[in-house]
């Protein structure tokens, strides 16, 4: 059974847990600089509590209460800003439902569309977003993070 719920402070850790597995696996890409936590555990306490309203995040919870995934969106510009699955529960619709929860949050803020960017590498999410419904707009923003440079395509969906 899964739950998709708003983030409580509680879950932080877990949260940088679910991203630091997820980034060790589909980010291989990134080379050591994905082998090891790329945050420290005080940098996901602020990005959860920067995430209170008007902004949110949302965690997908198993049966036992242990966060599977998480998503951020930032409504008040129309975008998914963060999607995370833990890889042992990768395809079994955990991205879908969060991302379907966040679409849902941004149409009840009115956004009538969505973007996001996305690492150029990363062509499991890449997939994944197009399976959605997400298009690439031409946009692509680069920038250099820990030494790595990185583009990232913009990926756009009308939300109905």
């Amino acid at each position: 059974m899964l739950t998709i719920r708003s983030a409580a402070a509680g879950d932080a850790q877990a949260i940088g847990a679910v991203f630091d597995a997820a980034v060790r696996e589909g980010w291989k890409y990134l080379g050591e600089l994905a082998a090891r936590p790329m945050f420290p555990p005080e940098e996901w306490d602020a990005e959860v509590a920067k995430h209170a309203p008007p902004n949110a995040m949302l965690v997908a919870v198993d049966d036992t209460g242990r966060v599977i995934g998480f998503a951020a969106v930032h409504p008040a510009e129309g975008e998914m800003f963060l999607l995370f699955v833990h890889p042992d529960h990768a395809g079994l619709g955990v991205g879908r439902a969060l991302l379907e929860a966040a679409h849902d949050v941004l149409r009840s803020a009115g956004c009538r569309e969505a973007f996001l960017y996305t690492h150029e590498q990363n062509k499991r999410a890449i997939a994944v977003y197009e399976a959605a419904g997400y298009r690439r707009d031409g946009t692509v923003r680069e920038s250099e993070f820990r030494g790595v440079y990185q583009r990232e395509p913009r990926l756009v969906k009308k939300l109905s």
